[in-house]
């Protein structure tokens, strides 16, 4: 986009200036045309400037609301997910209770066998949970990134 803005201003300046060395006016006329129409460049580009730094904050808040939009959806799921995991665990242990009562020795296996099953549950959904978070810290990054790379954009047009 910024190269067919500056590509849009350099085509404006050329022929304003080819038109007003053009035009039968005094030096006077021609260098208070040429304040005249730089001033109003001079607006247009703070105009640029003006909405291009609104649609970076409108980007900005976009992220920042789907930032938390994000990361409310990860603690809901992690509550979610330790209720289940608490209750499989109730239920585990009280079938588990059950079968050592009935079968001594096979229930203490069994038991083992569930420990370690919720255990690598838990590490694969930390490991998930921490996976998405540095996704969305990255995605965040990138596009705070691009927002100052954006409103840089404009500010180094503005001043040409």
């Amino acid at each position: 986009m910024s190269g067919k803005f500056s590509s849009f201003v350099k085509g404006v300046l050329v022929g304003l200036g080819v038109g007003l060395l053009a035009a039968p006016k005094s030096g006077k006329e021609t260098r208070s045309d040429i304040s005249h129409k730089l001033d109003e460049l001079k607006e247009q580009g703070m105009e640029y400037a003006d909405l291009a730094s609104e649609k970076g904050a409108e980007i900005a808040q976009t992220s920042k609301q789907a930032s938390a939009d994000v990361r409310q959806s990860l603690v809901d799921s992690s509550k979610e997910l330790r209720a289940t995991l608490t209750d499989a665990a109730q239920d585990v242990q009280r079938t588990t209770e059950k079968v050592v009562d009935d079968v001594g020795s096979t229930a203490k296996d069994a038991k083992e066998d569930l420990g370690d099953t919720a255990s690598i549950v838990r590490m694969e959904a930390e490991e998930t949970v921490a996976a998405a978070a540095q996704d969305l810290k990255e995605t965040s990054d990138q596009t705070a990134d691009d927002v100052k790379d954006t409103v840089k954009d404009v500010e180094d047009e503005v001043k040409r």
